[in-house]
């Protein structure tokens, strides 16, 4: 996953058996070792010297990975294994040979990996191909054959390695790929005419060609962006000083609030949220500065001297002490049939409790990203990684004071969203877009993992308390339901999600007396947002919550219970 499992730790574990090492090692990659008395760059063909060993000293870590910006040739990759998806390799291999007008080869790069101790190069088969046809010769399969010594083990024997070494070469010279293995065990699966039309992006997604946010970023020599957050979930902002950090090397602005010409704020349903901080930040991670400069090193060692101080305040935390101190975000709505007091006096069984609905992190695979540049007109262009390109026009054109029409937004190929990338992508194409025209740079920023989960918002958490009337064989009389979510810092679009959720409390089943009550709790945590199901998913599970407690009381079949009371018939009985 990117940002948390590393390409470096991939690497510095020094295992045979990697995908990873294979690819880069055709692709001529070196890595930089740093330690606190400097830094080398070593190339990766000579990084592994010994089984799940390296040269990396025990005062070094590997902090870059370096691939040439041009390379020549045709490169592919293979891989065999017991199952075709997420599973170790029995042996990898990766292939780059570049050829003349003529055909012959003048470079070639053969990798290999689950073939020796270490992932390793066939050097002396890449020496004696140069200047020849490429052809899978007697001679040349001898002398790749001679270059490894496979073992064997539960994922194959040596003989079988043996044979897949030159396999493999031999299927990259004639140009195949691996195919789909249409029976796993005995197990067949059905032909449908679709499997002949691949979707149209596959072959960008598998092969890493499809260019997303911050990869068109970097290739338009896009400025980074580091942001400066608050370490505490509520406190006053007392100074801020960026003037150290603005004659740090390789650093063109850092934006604050001051440096806003419009409205700061990014909020989409009431300004309640603004971009960076002023007098006061409300949860841990709120954004106090941004620094934008050549890169991200550079940006995040400014950072450091970026001096903030805060006066602690006490933040709310949860929804039951939100409701404790009466902090709230909106008045209490109301769906009601019937007459709750006298349903619920006249139920010949009563039961009441409470529960907690647990929030959800989005986790899209790409986190939020946008990049910005100006127009040469006084407007801005940003490529966002949003699921509403025309709200992003609104927030943006309203940080920066312009008319909509100066501020063009596209969204592109997007990984992943799922609700989080409705509203929470406002605040980092509003920072691009203000620090481009600041600069005149094309600005683009990708947020950390770490960042990504701690700044943006969640599946709203609930929370439930009832009192339900039913009869004895389990059917419902009359339910007095609140339900409270969690809205974190902001408004966000936590008012509609909780009218679903609202909405929805009845999920199939008929009540013939209600009184549903829904609000949305204020608390000092990040600003929580759209994601599937958008409150539906935690106002049902309330109601099948209480039916498989009353099926429980009852000693009665749940499933029974949730028949019996389903909405069936004509009239009010049938939703």
């Amino acid at each position: 996953i990117r940002h948390r499992a590393t390409l470096g730790g991939n690497l510095v574990t020094a295992s045979p058996i990697g995908d990873t090492p294979p690819v880069l090692l055709a692709l001529d990659a070196s890595v930089v070792l740093t330690s606190l008395t400097g830094e080398r760059t070593v190339a990766l063909s000579d990084f592994f010297t010994g089984y799940r060993k390296t040269v990396l000293r025990d005062d070094e870590m590997m902090t870059a990975v370096l691939l040439p910006l041009v390379l020549q040739g045709r490169s592919g990759f293979f891989k065999v294994s017991k199952r075709r998806e997420m599973d170790i390799s029995t042996v990898s291999a990766a292939f780059r040979i570049a050829t003349d007008a003529k055909g012959n080869v003048t470079e070639a790069r053969l990798a290999y990996g689950g073939v020796a101790a270490t992932p390793a190069r066939a050097l002396k088969t890449e020496a004696a191909l140069i200047g020849r046809p490429l052809a899978a010769t007697h001679e040349i399969l001898q002398l790749l054959d001679s270059e490894f010594t496979p073992l064997t083990d539960l994922r194959g024997t040596a003989e079988y390695r043996r044979a897949l070494i030159g396999d493999l070469f031999r299927k990259f010279i004639e140009g195949e790929s691996p195919r789909a293995v249409p029976d796993f065990g005995g197990s067949r699966f059905p032909s449908h005419s679709a499997n002949d039309m691949p979707h149209e992006s596959a072959v960008g997604h598998v092969t890493g060609r499809a260019l997303y946010v911050d990869d068109t970023a970097i290739r338009r020599g896009a400025l980074a962006v580091w942001p400066v957050r608050s370490p505490h979930a509520r406190a006053t902002l007392v100074r801020l000083d960026v003037s150290k950090a603005l004659r740090a090397p390789g650093i063109h602005t850092i934006l604050t609030a001051s440096d806003i010409p419009g409205l700061n704020n990014t909020g989409p349903a009431r300004h309640d949220e603004p971009l960076f901080a002023t007098d006061e930040v409300q949860f841990h991670g709120q954004l106090v500065a941004a620094v934008v400069g050549e890169s991200l090193k550079a940006c995040r060692l400014a950072a450091e001297s970026i001096e903030v101080e805060y006066a602690k305040l006490a933040p709310v935390l949860g929804i039951e002490q939100a409701i404790a101190e009466k902090s709230f975000h909106t008045d209490p709505h109301f769906l009601t049939r019937g007459e709750i007091e006298a349903g619920l006096a006249k139920s010949p069984h009563l039961i009441e409790g409470e529960f907690h609905i647990g929030g959800q992190d989005h986790f899209y695979l790409e986190t939020q990203a946008a990049w910005a540049e100006p127009d040469g007109e006084g407007g801005v262009h940003v490529s966002s990684s949003t699921q509403h390109p025309s709200e992003v026009q609104t927030i943006v054109a309203e940080i920066l004071g312009l008319h909509k029409h100066r501020v063009v937004v596209e969204a592109p190929r997007m990984g992943g969203g799922f609700g989080g990338k409705e509203t929470q992508g406002n605040a980092w194409a509003a920072i691009c877009a203000l620090a481009a025209l600041k600069t005149g740079r094309c600005v683009g920023m990708q947020l950390d993992r770490d960042h990504d989960m701690e700044c943006t918002g969640k599946r709203h958490p609930f929370f439930a308390r009832y009192k339900v009337g039913y009869h004895p064989d389990g059917k419902l009389h009359a339910a007095d339901i609140e339900l409270y979510s969690d809205g974190g810092w902001s408004l966000d679009l936590s008012l509609p999600v909780n009218d679903r959720a609202l909405f929805h409390l009845d999920n199939a089943y008929h009540i013939p007396h209600v009184r549903f009550r829904g609000q949305v709790t204020k608390t000092n945590v990040t600003s929580h947002t759209a994601f599937r199901g958008f409150g539906g998913p935690q106002g049902m599970l309330v109601i099948e919550e209480i039916l498989g407690r009353i099926a429980a009381r009852l000693g009665l079949p749940p499933e029974e219970v949730r028949r019996l009371n389903f909405y069936h018939g004509s009239g009010e009985t049938n939703t």
